[in-house]
């Protein structure tokens, strides 16, 4: 994804989805709300998933007390965080994330986290990382997803890495993740082959409430229109696209693209989610484009204005 850093924020089933380049701009926040009590109820009795591409974070870059300050902020307000872009051969980095992040927030927490192994092609790897308060929250299960199938080439430059959480709702008691990072030159083929990962988990955890979501190259240069169009996810009745085509989810002034999606499958799912968007997140610490970038980021303290829903 380019344009910076975004986040979405859903109503009911909150999820943040951000996602940041090397090269490009730096993603916005995806966030997700799902109701977990009556209508009635206070925003409490929401359950926030989000959704986080963090352009490569590395042990280096969580060192840094600015970017950590900015990093425990922002995973502090989700119930789960989908990390995207992770580089962590060492093992080293989430341990001191989640240090610093109960250390700061012991109100909130615990909070706990869950790592995909080590995905790619070739050097280059990365990991989808959880963090999640495990006080609201378990894991029941995961796996990676095996891409190479008889009969079907290797699709993904990183497989899904599924996980199957429990949530504090009667209605709808647990559901199915599925964070995706694409690589933007094969964006289209790789969102066509989360159809075949639906038929994998809907067969193996017998459930028909799933979520996608992540950085998934979804428009602009990546993905055009048309071909946004003829996605199998959009045109398979039953699929309901939370962040709608044209929502910007960059932080960058000069980009406007839907990179960050989430995708629901599941009338029970559905019926719960509150609502979905991306959060500017600089906006809300009072940063400019600028700094982003640059990875000045201010310390604690410093945090301005407080989170609206909306891009």
């Amino acid at each position: 994804m380019e344009g910076g850093w975004k986040l979405f924020w859903p109503l009911l089933c909150p999820v943040w989805p951000a996602a940041m380049h090397l090269l490009g701009p730096f993603p916005l926040l995806l966030l997700l709300l799902l109701q977990t009590g009556p209508a009635s109820s206070t925003s409490s009795s929401s359950f926030r998933i989000c959704a986080f591409n963090i352009q490569r974070l590395t042990l280096t870059k969580v060192a840094k007390v600015s970017i950590l300050d900015v990093l425990v902020k922002i995973l502090a307000r989700c119930d789960i965080t989908v990390l995207q872009e992770v580089i962590d051969s060492s093992g080293d980095t989430i341990p001191l994330l989640l240090r610093d992040l109960n250390n700061v927030y012991k109100d909130s927490g615990p909070y706990s986290s869950l790592s995909s192994p080590q995905l790619g092609r070739s050097t280059y790897m990365e990991k989808y990382v959880f963090i999640y308060r495990s006080g609201r929250t378990k894991v029941l299960d995961s796996y990676v997803y095996q891409d190479e199938q008889p009969g079907k080439p290797d699709v993904f430059a990183r497989e899904p890495f599924i996980a199957v959480f429990s949530l504090p709702n009667k209605v709808l008691p647990s559901l199915v993740l599925v964070p995706l990072h694409t690589e933007p030159k094969n964006a289209g083929a790789e969102i066509n082959a989360l159809y075949d990962v639906f038929l994998n988990v809907t067969r193996q955890k017998d459930t028909k409430d799933v979520m996608f979501l992540g950085d998934f190259n979804a428009d602009c240069k990546f993905l055009t229109k048309k071909q946004q169009e003829e996605l199998l996810l959009k045109k398979t009745p039953g699929f309901h696209w939370l962040i709608p085509d044209g929502v910007d989810t960059t932080v960058r002034q000069s980009t406007h693209c839907t990179y960050d999606r989430i995708v629901v499958y599941g009338e029970t799912c559905f019926s719960q989610v509150q609502g979905a968007s991306a959060f500017n997140f600089p906006e809300w610490l009072g940063l400019t484009e600028a700094q982003v970038g640059a990875g000045a980021w201010p310390g604690r303290g410093k945090e301005v204005g407080k989170a609206t829903k909306g891009g």
